[in-house]
């Protein structure tokens, strides 16, 4: 009994409307004159009721089966989508970097038809991991014509500047030594004031450059900015190479000469492809005979003052 109490007690309310709906069928079974018991139809009315419940239960529990089986397929479309996208971000930066290539590579011939100078396109394809500015390695040697002491030049951001010159060739590839290096010396021409000097690199990791033995009476013509060249005196670079701008100016009272502080006009942080050239015999011989410190100098195809 104890049993029975426990389980109407919370189910009250459906056991009153089951009694209630029996007791509403029995009514109406009497109420018609004649008093006609049919064990089945009353049945099937009570249970009828019933089977709306069970149709709407059995609806609720397929479409939750399907909604997970569906749920599957989303997860693994999803994937595949992710999968999709991360290819097409690959192929994306791809494309960027093969325009940018592109674009370069474009430049770099555009200017290599510019020289006058026997040439040889080579990239770079190694630096000194101890010393960014230390030494260069190309992919170009002997087989294609290199030798020691070559001059290497480069175009970068409108300008053609000087890079440095060959030190060790092999047959297949050769080590540059840049003029960033403090053991690289150069016969540097302001390109304004027309004065020279001499440049080697400073030794320093911004890779600045030093200008010294420029005439004191030249301290009130240097302009910070101005653009340094290569003279071509007695050297083995060619004549109107850019090799850097005037970025300080050091004049002692006691020396007789200034000191300048040069900025190279190549970044060789961001160097990939260099151009080794040698001078025409013609421009050897005239180099050989010395020039004038006020003679014209030829600016360099690409680069303006």
């Amino acid at each position: 009994m104890a049993r029975i109490h426990g389980y109407l007690a919370p189910h009250r309310t459906g056991v009153t409307f089951v009694c209630l709906l029996i007791v509403s069928f029995l009514l109406l079974a009497f109420s018609s004159g004649r008093v006609v018991l049919k064990p089945k139809e009353i049945g099937l009315s009570i249970f009828s009721v019933f089977e709306g419940g069970f149709t709407g239960l059995g609806s609720f529990l397929s479409r939750t089966v399907n909604s997970v089986g569906e749920l599957k397929r989303l997860r693994v479309q999803y994937a595949q989508l992710e999968n999709q996208i991360s290819d097409l971000e690959t192929v994306e930066r791809d494309v960027a970097e093969l325009r940018a290539e592109n674009q370069l590579l474009r430049e770099q011939l555009g200017f290599a038809q510019t020289l006058s100078y026997t040439h040889i396109a080579a990239e770079v394809i190694g630096k000194d991991p101890g010393n960014l500015f230390s030494t260069i390695v190309i992919n170009k040697g002997s087989r294609q014509g290199i030798a020691k002491d070559m001059s290497v030049v480069a175009y970068q951001d409108g300008f053609q500047g000087l890079v440095g010159k060959i030190l060790v060739v092999s047959a297949n590839s050769s080590i540059v030594l840049p003029i960033t290096d403090p053991n690289c010396y150069v016969a540097g021409r302001l390109q304004s004031s027309r004065f020279d000097g001499l440049v080697s690199g400073a030794g320093s990791g911004a890779g600045d450059l030093n200008m010294s033995f420029v005439q004191k009476r030249a301290r009130d013509l240097i302009q910070y900015g101005d653009l340094v060249i290569t003279s071509g005196m007695n050297s083995i670079y060619p004549k109107g190479i850019y090799i850097g701008r005037v970025r300080d100016i050091a004049a002692k009272a006691w020396e007789t000469s200034l000191e300048l502080k040069i900025e190279p006009v190549i970044d060789f942080s961001r160097l990939e492809y260099v151009f080794v050239v040698k001078k025409p015999a013609d421009e050897q011989d005239q180099s050989a005979g010395g020039e004038s410190s006020s003679g014209p100098a030829t600016p360099p195809v690409g680069a303006g003052d």
